[in-house]
């Protein structure tokens, strides 16, 4: 009786730590004579958990498309699932990552225009992504930002006071200060720089010059000045959706953003991104994030190292299909 007991308990908790405090229990109720044949069965009790759980998640991940159209009212709803990555069933088959199998039905599509009608459906697309799990693990991928200067950006606006007041005695320009704003946007490439992802768009607003701050190598950049910002940002991932970002830019170090939030893949994300200033002109950004599906071979290809001759393939400057997101954001 004491070993059945301890067998149904177990596994309803589902974790070795509630069968070491059920053999505590019984021990101290002088039953060790039940224990030890009792924890040969529970043994194997997380094994079949583990079993039942995968073959439940993989009913609810791969097989969601025919429960929709068994029943269109009912909708899978994206949750926070502690679950690996998946690459083949018990029988050999490649499971294809969800995700990636979304991205080819957008491939597909036709891609979106100026007209009112196709913009919208574009944007009703993103909700598809409520229906791919997500995994609770850290997941991580980068992306370059790269001003190719076809975009009139960045601008820098002379809102502080030093307008009016205060120059360089050397060079008579405007001195950086409190209040003066960036606004910008840049192009958007994968971390092997083969692949167009979309646009960046933010805007900068600047709290304090550094002078003097910065490595040689910096200061010999052309458009270099040693300031601090703060930041509002996006960036744009086609028919992945956007993450958007909040934090400090200091542009002669690396600093850290928090994640504020997102749409389409990335609508459960949180973590943060890593900025990386290569120059003023070029940007490495690596996100560390949770609330995500796993993450597609979109954006996990071999990463360039950042250096200031990176530079995206020509196909990708061109925006050729291949080369491209489906809908990418330009």
């Amino acid at each position: 009786m004491a070993a059945a007991m301890l067998n149904l308990r177990a596994q309803t908790a589902g974790n070795v730590l509630a069968c070491s405090n059920i053999v505590r229990d019984l021990s101290q109720n002088s039953q060790k004579r039940n224990v030890e044949a009792a924890c040969l069965q529970v043994q194997t009790a997380p094994k079949q958990l583990h079993s039942l759980k995968s073959s439940s998640l993989r009913s609810t991940s791969y097989k969601q498309d025919s429960s929709r159209k068994r029943n269109s009212s009912s909708r899978i709803t994206s949750v926070l699932e502690a679950q690996g990555r998946r690459t083949a069933s018990k029988h050999g088959e490649i499971i294809k990552n969800p995700a990636e199998a979304l991205m080819e039905h957008f491939g597909n599509l036709p891609s979106s225009d100026i007209t009112h009608s196709s913009v919208t459906e574009s944007a009703d697309r993103l909700f598809l992504w409520e229906s791919i799990p997500k995994l609770a693990e850290a997941q991580t991928f980068s992306v370059y930002e790269l001003n190719e200067f076809d975009r009139d950006s960045p601008a820098f606006l002379e809102f502080s006071r030093q307008t009016v007041n205060k120059v360089d005695p050397d060079t008579g320009a405007h001195v950086h200060a409190l209040g003066d704003q960036v606004p910008f946007t840049n192009k958007l490439y994968d971390g092997s720089l083969k692949l167009r992802l979309g646009i960046t768009a933010g805007i900068c607003l600047l709290m304090k010059h550094y002078p003097g701050m910065g490595t040689p190598e910096m200061k010999r950049q052309q458009f270099f000045f040693p300031d601090r910002y703060e930041t509002l940002m996006t960036w744009y991932f086609g028919d992945f959706g956007h993450i958007s970002g909040q934090g400090p830019f200091v542009n002669y170090q690396d600093t850290l953003m928090s994640i504020t939030g997102g749409v389409g893949f990335f609508r459960e994300a949180r973590g943060v991104v890593r900025l990386h200033n290569i120059s003023p002109f070029k940007f490495f950004y690596t996100f560390t994030l949770t609330g995500i599906p796993e993450l597609p071979k979109h954006l996990t290809a071999s990463v360039v190292s950042p250096s200031e001759s990176a530079a995206a393939i020509p196909e990708a400057v061109a925006c050729d299909p291949l080369f491209t997101l489906p809908n990418f954001s330009n």
